[in-house]
């Protein structure tokens, strides 16, 4: 009996002690291709993919080489633990790798551990390489889209292509008026959409142009916010392609200049107070935007919390509108203050409304926001019922986007159905984003999916006249049109599959 209870006991023991043994047998592995003369990798990677407790190791057909880490970020979001956003393996140490550039596959393998990876930005100093084991991987750790299934994204891509062709063109571009130094050639993050186009297209021209663009917005924007010399303008400070870049390259320079940035946007008052107050949708997008970015790479609480507050402000003039105005679903706000041009009527814009969408649409999507989701719901309820106009005979009664709406004063309203269509993208883009939220919360959406679907396909017929193109690029004119059809904008291709594939409600 007594070696009965000793044998139990011996077991319950010996149990006791495997439950305190780190579980490593886990083992997970990505493979990418690099050339062997580099001797940095930038990795970014997906949410929930690495944790920061994490052993790592890098291997030649599973033979390890000698390689260090550091982790240059971090997801900051509300996880418990945290995650690695941006990883940079050096493998310069290893002396077998000194051979004539071509690349090679290498695997990443990594298990759970106690410790930390060390998180410093020591090698960022020197040239680095990106890599990553699938262009779906890369879209999931820059947020380009909530999902990265195959999808046919040419429709969207292959004109992209065309128009990026032009706007990246030097001297097409000042051959047509549009020399480099034109500073509103900018507008509308110039520098975004061409990195977008390479992670939808997996074409390492569009990194080389994202790159040098980069560069060359870094290089002419001072540090009282002045872009190209000319006044300080809160448009022209546009973080997410700098975001991309330094997501893309681990350039630790971007923290400051973004840092810089969000200094200077903090002299915007998110707050509306009525009266003749200067505001617009457009500049509560770029403060936003940038506050979002700045966040995104310091986890910065005040950061954090200069976010919260443009969203509450949102919130406010949306659901408590000022003046006794009745709820519209938009941020209303007098003709006055938007134009500088006499007129008390509230006002909201569609396509500004898209470029204040767009931020929300990646706050929701880092944070579950609950506020953003509520403002990207009520938005595309406005644009259904306040935010379209429709043309006449000439053009065959369709229906397009306002560019000003105004709900109580129709003589304040700005349209020109000769050129609203140029924000069918944009807009239908706002609807896509509503759509999705509006399909997690079982809402009814069939007349709004409708309205999508319209805009969508008015986007995919700007660009049939140009099939029987004669060169290989396409005039956009003017060339911030480029920024403004494709900076918020890239993950329509998805949204109109997703939302097809979920059907009406």
């Amino acid at each position: 009996m007594m070696n009965k209870i000793k044998l139990v006991k011996l077991f319950t023991l010996l149990l006791t002690l495997i439950a305190s043994i780190p579980l490593y047998s886990q083992e997970y592995r990505i493979t990418f291709s690099a050339p062997v003369n580099e001797s940095v990798f930038i990795l970014p990677v997906p949410n929930l993919k690495i944790a920061i407790n994490t052993k790592l190791s890098l291997h030649i057909n599973d033979e390890k080489i000698a390689s260090d880490f550091a982790v240059l970020n971090t997801w900051h979001n509300n996880q418990s633990s945290k995650f690695i956003r941006l990883l940079a393996i050096d493998i310069s140490n290893h002396e077998n790798l000194k051979q004539p550039p071509h690349s090679i596959k290498f695997s990443l393998k990594w298990v759970p551990a106690e410790k930390e990876l060390p998180t410093n930005n020591i090698f960022t100093n020197t040239q680095t390489y990106l890599v990553y084991p699938s262009i779906s991987w890369l879209g999931e750790s820059v947020l380009l889209q909530p999902e990265n299934h195959a999808i046919d994204n040419s429709w969207y891509t292959d004109p992209q292509t065309l128009y990026a062709n032009f706007v990246t063109d030097e001297t097409l571009l000042e051959q047509r008026g549009y020399p480099r130094t034109h500073q509103s050639q900018w507008l509308f993050d110039r520098v975004r959409a061409i990195f977008q186009l390479f992670i939808l297209t997996n074409d390492d021209k569009w990194l080389k142009a994202g790159i040098k663009l980069s560069h060359f917005y870094t290089t002419n924007i001072d540090d009282s916010g002045s872009f190209l010399g000319n006044n300080f303008d809160l448009k022209f400070l546009m973080p997410n392609g700098l975001l991309y870049y330094y997501l893309l390259t681990g350039d630790k320079q971007i923290i400051s200049v973004l840092k810089a940035f969000y200094e200077k946007s903090l002299s915007w008052d998110p707050t509306y107070d009525g009266g003749y107050k200067f505001w617009t949708e457009r500049h509560q997008a770029a403060a936003l935007n940038i506050a979002i970015a700045y966040w995104e790479v310091t986890g910065s609480i005040e950061a954090k919390n200069r976010i919260d507050d443009i969203i509450e402000a949102t919130v406010q003039m949306v659901f408590n509108p000022r003046e006794g105005w009745a709820l519209r679903g938009c941020p209303q706000h007098t003709y006055k203050s938007h134009e500088g041009k006499a007129g008390d009527s509230p006002v909201c814009s569609p396509w500004m409304m898209a470029l204040l969408s767009d931020g929300l649409w990646r706050y929701y999507r880092l944070s579950d926001d609950k506020n953003s989701a509520a403002l990207l719901d009520a938005f595309g309820d406005f644009i259904l019922n306040y935010g379209i106009h429709f043309a006449d005979d000439r053009l065959k009664n369709m229906v397009l986007p306002l560019y000003l709406s105004s709900m109580d004063n129709i003589l304040l309203q700005i349209k020109n159905q000769w050129t609203d269509g140029q924000h069918a993208c944009d807009v239908a883009g706002l609807i896509g984003k509503s759509l999705y939220i509006k399909k997690k919360t079982t809402k009814d959406t069939f007349i709004l999916q409708e309205l999508f679907n319209v805009f969508v396909q008015q986007c995919k017929d700007i660009n049939k006249k140009y099939r029987n193109k004669k060169h290989d690029y396409l005039p956009m004119l003017p060339p911030r049109r480029f920024g403004w059809t494709y900076s918020t904008t890239s993950d329509l291709p998805w949204l109109e599959s997703w939302l097809n594939s979920h059907g009406t409600q």
